[in-house]
């Protein structure tokens, strides 16, 4: 079948034992930002997902070569780095035999030009206290963590595979916030998982609406061929899948503009990725609360600067997803 194909290519290729050497990188991005892959592949096996059977087993790129990278990225502009694995918290697991994240974070914070580090797609069942540590002690690391908990009913999380619970995602949420005040998490949620009932959506609801992520993303449930999943009984009707979703987002959009009205009349800063076309906006931005291209934006309607430069700008408005601001200062 396709996953035998796709498997047996693999070995072919090598694809299981060690990442294929890189080449020259041609950056799809602004030379200001860049995104630094810390290893390729995966190992939770999520009963959703494909990624493992095509991507094959994770593979970490050692420490040194990304240190090198990052240099070189640097070297062409890059002020911001934003970490990306298919779990980035497990780094290190398949040559250290052990996480090793913490350690990188340590190296990549010593590289002088480096402004902001960004922790993309980590998992909420591979946190340890050791990487709390690191972002707590390494000003560098953005006050901004990407955290999946995809569902929030136990049952739900066990037919996903995902290796956590409610009270251990809670306790990790609750631990984060109380040692790195002021920071963003951003989640993500899927809506519609087979057998998914009322209750469990009203719970994941209700979960949403007491934590109050900062920034979270919603997607229905896909039933993907050759996945544990597209197996279950019990699959979700489209119609209902998809007004799960958009009640998620109306709450979404509800919680996030009550946290951009925070922010109003505040001085933060602020990383510049464009010119903007229409007045009165003239540049458009970003805090350490957002990513690039899945998060809200900063709009500067008064000041002078540069694309690819740090500026302080003071809130001025607050919509739901975007803030309004005008510069008061270089950084």
């Amino acid at each position: 079948d396709e996953r035998q194909i796709v498997q047996h290519c693999n070995r072919l290729l090598g694809l299981e034992r060690t990442p294929l050497q890189q080449a020259e990188r041609c950056p799809l991005t602004p030379s200001h930002y860049a995104y630094l892959k810390i290893a390729d592949g995966c190992d939770n096996h999520c009963s959703y997902c494909t990624i493992p059977s095509i991507r094959g087993r994770q593979r970490s790129k050692p420490i040194e070569e990304l240190v090198a990278e990052a240099r070189h990225l640097v070297g062409r502009g890059a002020r911001e780095l934003i970490l990306i694995a298919q779990d980035t918290t497990q780094y290190g697991v398949d040559i250290y035999h052990k996480r090793r994240l913490d350690d990188l974070i340590r190296k990549l914070a010593k590289i002088e030009g480096v402004e902001w580090l960004r922790l993309l797609y980590t998992h909420p069942a591979h946190w340890w206290d050791g990487l709390i540590d690191v972002l707590v002690e390494t000003p560098k690391v953005c006050r901004y963590l990407d955290i999946p908990i995809q569902h929030i009913s136990d049952r739900i999380l066990a037919e996903m595979n995902r290796r956590t619970t409610r009270t251990e995602i809670t306790q990790l949420i609750q631990k984060l916030r109380e040692r790195l005040p002021g920071l963003a998490l951003r989640t993500s949620v899927i809506v519609g998982f087979p057998g998914e009932t009322d209750d469990e959506f009203q719970e994941l609801l209700d979960f949403l609406g007491q934590v109050r992520f900062e920034r979270l993303g919603a997607f229905t449930y896909w039933r993907e061929e050759g996945t544990q999943a597209a197996g279950f009984a019990c699959q979700v009707p489209q119609k209902v899948k998809e007004e799960r979703f958009h009640r998620v987002m109306s709450l979404q959009q509800k919680v996030s503009l009550r946290f951009n009205r925070s922010l109003v009349g505040r001085v933060l800063p602020v990383l510049i990725d464009q010119q903007a076309d229409t007045p009165p906006i003239q540049f458009i931005g970003r805090t350490q609360m957002d990513a690039p291209e899945v998060d809200g934006r900063v709009l500067i309607t008064d000041g002078q600067t540069r694309v690819g430069q740090f500026c302080k700008a003071k809130i001025t408005e607050a919509y739901e997803y975007d803030i309004v601001g005008q510069i008061a200062s270089p950084f």
